[in-house]
């Protein structure tokens, strides 16, 4: 249980810090992403402010004149207002064939981010609202540098980010498992305690309970009808109390691990059949008990707590019934062994439903029943110890059905 818990800590640790990670390094990303992107179109303006008298009218010459060289840092290109290049300082060569196809949509000023032919680039356009006849510039900057290192700085921040996860890991699994001492160390002492007293109790309780009935066979005592109705209600508590301290120490002793379990073969399919069969004759006439269980099915473990386990189910279903039916299945199926106990009682509210197995639980809507609040936990427990499952469904008002899962092949130790 508390390794279980353990790694529910450490897994909810190294989700909170992916997390972390995750959001930091998207935020830090972007935020880079945003200074670089806005200081690279800062430099774009300067640049464009330097360069504007190129779209002045008599400036711009008649005759196509573009100049390559590829180490320069910006380029620029002047059109006409019918789209016609007629100068520019090319830094990437053939580009002016396709730029003004490129930034035909953007609008003025508007910086445009574009990867052509495995280069990126930021790109500006401009027109000079006066004396340009309509020309407009079109200016910008290969980042392909800048791109590449932006993606090698995610990736050694995800690579970091893994090996800070293993390492969180062990931390985590570490600092769980050291604040899960105190908490074993607490519950060992409440599980002994709770052991202990169940079995030092039993002896008192044999004892109370045997001077009651020697009392109430005493013919030399005549007691009234009341001290008589006395009685009978302290031998009824006495026998609640000892079924309370039974099952105690049976929960206590399997969560040390020293409850002792047989390993027999045993005819599961004649031990259900015969336990409805019995059951049946003590249902109400408001309730009908079905049952569908399919003959010859063998199982390997203990019949007395098989049998328990069964009785249980068949009692929670019977004591949360008014009336309708109780239906009870046993099947084998291709891996495993399944026992279906159905009932159309009051059901279980989803709330309740989380919590059935848990020790003295009860359901808000049935805590007028009698009963210990352990008979499901003690189910639970024997249900486990035969390496199965046992899983509930319900609605409230429409009913329950428990299902036990018992593996097919279960050897002997």
């Amino acid at each position: 249980m508390f390794k279980k818990i353990q790694r529910k800590l450490t897994l909810q640790y190294l989700t909170f810090f992916l997390l972390f990670v995750f959001l930091l390094m998207i935020v830090l990303y972007f935020a880079i992403t945003a200074i670089v992107l806005q200081q690279q179109v800062q430099e774009l303006k300067l640049f464009q402010q330097k360069e504007h008298y190129h779209l002045q009218g008599n400036n711009i010459r008649k005759d196509r004149e573009i100049e390559y060289d590829a180490n320069r840092i910006y380029f620029y290109y002047i059109f006409t207002k019918d789209h016609k290049l007629v100068h520019g300082d090319e830094s990437i060569h053939g580009l002016s064939n396709e730029i003004d196809s490129l930034m035909i949509h953007a609008k003025d000023g508007d910086p445009q981010s574009i990867e052509w032919k495995g280069e990126h680039l930021l790109l500006l356009k401009y027109h000079q609202p006066q004396n340009s006849n309509g020309n407009y510039m079109i200016i910008g900057q290969s980042v392909t540098k800048e791109h590449h290192l932006l993606e090698r700085m995610m990736y050694t921040i995800i690579i970091l980010t893994l090996i800070g996860t293993i390492v969180i890991a062990f931390l985590s699994h570490y600092l769980a498992g050291k604040a899960m001492v105190p908490i074993k160390q607490s519950f060992d002492r409440q599980r002994k305690f709770v052991s202990d007293a169940s079995h030092e109790l039993r002896t008192p309780l044999t004892v109370f309970y045997s001077s009651l009935e020697v009392l109430e066979s005493d013919d030399e005592n005549r007691f009234s009808t009341f001290g008589k109705e006395v009685i009978t209600d302290l031998k009824d508590e006495a026998q609640h109390m000892e079924t309370l301290l039974e099952g105690l120490l049976f929960l206590a002793r399997f969560d040390q691990n020293k409850l002792p379990i047989k390993r027999d073969s045993i005819a599961l399919s004649d031990i259900v059949h015969n336990m409805t069969k019995s059951f049946e004759r003590t249902l109400p006439g408001t309730i009908e008990l079905k049952t569908k269980i399919e003959d010859h099915i063998e199982f390997i473990g203990d019949e007395t707590k098989i049998r328990e386990m069964l009785y249980i189910l068949l009692d929670n279903a019977a004591k949360f019934t008014e009336q309708g039916f109780i239906n009870v299945e046993l099947r084998s199926l291709t891996d495993k062994i399944e026992l279906i106990v159905e009932d159309t009682g009051l059901g279980i509210s989803e709330h309740d439903l989380r919590h059935i197995f848990e020790r003295f639980y009860q359901a808000t809507k049935t805590q007028a029943k009698e009963g210990t609040g352990l008979g499901l936990a003690i189910a639970h427990a024997i249900v486990l110890q035969h390496q199965g499952h046992i899983s509930v469904e319900s609605k409230l008002g429409q009913g329950t059905k428990f299902i036990v899962s018992l593996p097919l092949q279960n050897k002997k130790d």
